[in-house]
Parts: C-alpha cells; sequence; structure tokens
C-alpha cells in the first residue's frame, strides 16, 4: 500500500471536528477509509470491501503473536485509534480484547466510523492510568500510541514496563509500535525494557521510521519456526508476514 499515491486519490471528508486545537479528519476513498489527526496524515486504514482485514505492515507485524501463542489468549491493546486491531482479533472467537484509548473523540468516531465490534471491552483512559489500576493479568499487550507522530515519553522509562510486567501472565509476550528519532533513543527504551522482558525482537520497515519490538518472558520463535508457523496460520489474512518474518532481528539474550 503506497499512502503518498492514496492521498494524491479523489477523498471524501466525511467527519471533522477540533479537537484541543487539533483537527480530527475522517476521509474515505471508494476503497479506503482512515483518520487524521494530531499530524499523522494517515491513521488506520480501513479497507471499506474487508473491515476485518489489517491493510498495512506495521499492524500485521503486531500480530506476529498468532503464529505461535496459542488461544485463548486475553489481549489488551493500549491505542484503540481506529479499532483496526479489534475488528481482526473478533473474528477470532478465543480472543478476549480489552482497549483503551486516552480520547473520547477518537473512541468515538471508532464506534461511528471504523465498526468497532461491540464485543470489545473498550475504556477511555489513558495507558498509564489504566496499567496503574487493572488487576487483570493478560497473555499479550499491544502498544500503538502516538502523540503527534511521536511515541509518548513513558515508553522510553522503566517504569512502564515494569508495571506491564505485574499485569502480563507467566508467558506473556508485549508488541510495542515505536518511533525513534535517533539509535541512542532506540537504545535507551531497549535498556528499560530488558529490565523486565529479556527476549527482544526488533522490525523496521523500509517506507516507514517505526520499529516494532517485540518483548517477551520467554524464547522468541526463531525466523525459520515463525516461517513454518504462517504456512500452517489459517486464521487470518496477514500476507504481509512472508516479507516481515526475513526482516526481524534478535537481541542477545544475557542472562
Amino acid at each position: 500500500m503506497d499512502l503518498n499515491k492514496l492521498l494524491a486519490k479523489k477523498n471524501t471528508t466525511v467527519h471533522q471536528q477540533d479537537v484541543d486545537g487539533h483537527m480530527l479528519t475522517v476521509k474515505e476513498t471508494a476503497e479506503y477509509r482512515w483518520f487524521e489527526y494530531g499530524g499523522q496524515a494517515v491513521q488506520s486504514l480501513m479497507s471499506l470491501q474487508n473491515p476485518e482485514e489489517l491493510v498495512l505492515p506495521i499492524p500485521q507485524s503486531m500480530l506476529l503473536f498468532l503464529l505461535w501463542k496459542k488461544t485463548p489468549l486475553k489481549v489488551l491493546n493500549l491505542g484503540l485509534g481506529g479499532a483496526a486491531f479489534e475488528r481482526t482479533l473478533a473474528t477470532i472467537p478465543s480472543v478476549l480484547l480489552t482497549s483503551v484509548e486516552v480520547s473520547k473523540p477518537v473512541l468515538d468516531i471508532a464506534k461511528r466510523y471504523f465498526k468497532l465490534p461491540q464485543k470489545v471491552h473498550a475504556q477511555c483512559q489513558s495507558a498509564e492510568q489504566f496499567i496503574a489500576n487493572t488487576q487483570a493479568k493478560y497473555d499479550v499487550v499491544l502498544c500503538d500510541m502516538f502523540i503527534e507522530e511521536k511515541s509518548p515519553s513513558f515508553l522510553f522509562n522503566e517504569a512502564f514496563y515494569q508495571r506491564l510486567k505485574t499485569i502480563t501472565l507467566d508467558k506473556s509476550v508485549v508488541l510495542l509500535n515505536m518511533y525513534v528519532e535517533t539509535d541512542e533513543q532506540l537504545l535507551l527504551a531497549l535498556h528499560e525494557i530488558k529490565k523486565h522482558f529479556p527476549y527482544i525482537a526488533l522490525i523496521d520497515f523500509d517506507e516507514y521510521k517505526n520499529v516494532v519490538v517485540v518483548c517477551s518472558v520467554n524464547i522468541i520463535p526463531s525466523r525459520d519456526e515463525l516461517s513454518k508457523y504462517l504456512v500452517q496460520f489459517n486464521k487470518l489474512k496477514l500476507s504481509e508476514l512472508k516479507q516481515i518474518i526475513p526482516r526481524i532481528r534478535y537481541i542477545p539474550y544475557k542472562a
């Protein structure tokens, strides 16, 4: 998917509102719908014909855990956005999903324009507040949060990962979509993550500056193992994973 070509196509504005000085706009072409907010041009791209399919490679990479984690699973998504993960994971009956979104207007447009499934337990709260107060424990945590095209500062602080560790189960995995401006910033984040999740893998992309970080308390399957699992996987259409898996880089484990 070439986002520049998408933006060059004729599109229609279907919703627009001012939220604390930022314009929240929902747009669509004949094939796709997305929203723009806080400096980001395209967020939560949704196929109008197949809303449950993840269109872009970064969201697909964040569902990599489905290749090796056995269901049923309790999944926490920090950063609802346009409900892309929610629409997709709702098609798997054995996945119980809780989603947290700090912005009430974004939560509202997810319900109105992005087909947020009713079965998803969605809360309007900051990620920090939620993980500080919840008593639940999760098999998987997804973190896909941005503030004006940047990752929130708490993703670079140990306290966040220390608390994540307390709300995850013994064989949990955490997947983070992070925007890192420098190698030093990435190293800082990895240093803090590794204190609580010793096994780490990275996925980068040619077309995007984002890095997906896979964090686990157990060994993350190798590229060869993941490729074999993908051949057998038939729950969802995750076509980008064939190209994504060879890109995975593993951070050496040190006891």
